[in-house]
């Protein structure tokens, strides 16, 4: 039988959970790359091209992966050491499927690397931003009570830069893309811990502070999310440059979700500030990947619900992950320079998981367009 990529990703989901590592009564995903969904040859290398969109009075740092035929070079980057082909011409081909991804408090544009490159191996473009006051060099929105509705609006501004292509940061985004073409009916959205809640709340879900409040009150002993409130919680360094201030009269998008999202991907979401009645209005395609050992966002009040929440999602679960084990894999030597985020669960091969996780997400959104 012949297979084109995309039928042999969607005979690979089709497969039973076991396939996967994926116990029937407990979801979990397993860490022995023996039992990876094996993808098909890849045609393509991961290109990368860094660059800003205007967002109210800053610049908003982004980064595109894509596919493309030019040759993969080391490069270091910061903490990371990636294999990418800085600014190199599209592979010949597309409309591209389009992934945008929302890091995790405290994070950067590159934080989840590893995964953008593979899934722009696999024929996707992959979209990233640096939320504006909540990233590794200043979490100032975070003592906002606007919080969470700000970082939606900073997504969404994205989504619509890139899609839309109007105003000053839809010519940014034109100039950054040049010569992608991209699928505007084939967009999903990924995010990682205060990422999965943007994410939700952008695919449809609605933010409800009140819920953050009751639950920290009742919880704050169990539920290190609630020490997150304070800006200088889980920083890796200090503070440099200009903070983002939102002004007292910002305004907000009459709607913070965009309707053109077909699939979700939230990898350990912050779960708590969403409005429960809200959820049933995600993606029919949305996969939720815990990790047991979070050691920020506990598995009871941030996995666990969402069986009842969203029980048409897919769910699973790695038994050995922590938190931030779904970051940017660095070399040992320069794991102290992230901080908390360098830090894995003993034994635990963050690099092999990475390869893992891409391959589950790939297969997940190959069988979602």
């Amino acid at each position: 039988m012949n297979l084109t990529r995309r039928n042999l990703i969607r005979v690979l989901t089709a497969l039973p959970a076991a396939a996967f590592g994926i116990a029937s009564m407990a979801p979990t995903l397993s860490s022995a790359a023996s039992q990876r969904p094996q993808a098909a040859p890849l045609r393509y290398g991961a290109g990368l091209r860094l660059g800003a969109l205007p967002y109210r009075d800053v610049s908003m740092p982004v980064a595109v992966h894509y596919p493309t035929l030019v040759p993969e070079q080391p490069v270091d980057l910061g903490p990371y050491r990636m294999s990418v082909a800085m600014r190199a011409p599209a592979a010949p081909g597309g409309p591209w499927p389009v992934v945008f991804v929302s890091h995790g408090t405290g994070g950067s544009v590159l934080g989840h690397a590893d995964l953008a490159a593979g899934l722009a191996r696999a024929g996707n473009v992959v979209v990233a931003l640096e939320h504006p006051g909540d990233n590794y060099r200043d979490r100032s929105l975070v003592g906002d009570a606007r919080y969470f509705d700000e970082r939606p609006a900073q997504l969404l501004a994205v989504v619509r830069a890139v899609l839309n292509g109007e105003g000053p940061a839809g010519a940014a985004a034109r100039s950054l893309m040049g010569d992608l073409s991209i699928d505007a009916k084939s967009i999903a959205l990924l995010g990682h811990s205060a990422g999965g809640f943007t994410a939700a709340v952008v695919a449809g879900a609605r933010g409800d502070r009140a819920r953050v409040a009751e639950h920290c009150a009742a919880q704050a002993s169990a539920d290190p999310m609630c020490a997150l409130r304070d800006p200088s919680a889980h920083m890796s360094v200090r503070a440099q440059g200009p903070r983002f201030v939102l002004p007292a009269d910002a305004t907000l998008p009459a709607t913070l979700s965009d309707p053109r999202v077909r699939a979700l991907v939230l990898l350990a979401p912050l779960t708590v500030p969403l409005d429960p009645a809200s959820v049933a209005g995600l993606p029919a395609a949305t996969l939720i990947v815990g990790a047991r050992r979070d050691e920020v966002l506990p598995a009871r009040f941030h996995l666990e619900p969402w069986a009842t929440l969203a029980p048409h999602a897919q769910r699973i679960e790695h038994p050995q992950a922590g938190h931030y084990s779904f970051m940017t894999s660095v070399p040992a030597e320069r794991r102290a320079m992230l901080g908390p985020a360098g830090v894995d669960p003993d034994g635990f091969d963050r690099a092999d998981f990475q390869r893992e996780l891409t391959d589950r997400v790939g297969a997940f959104l190959g069988a979602a367009r």
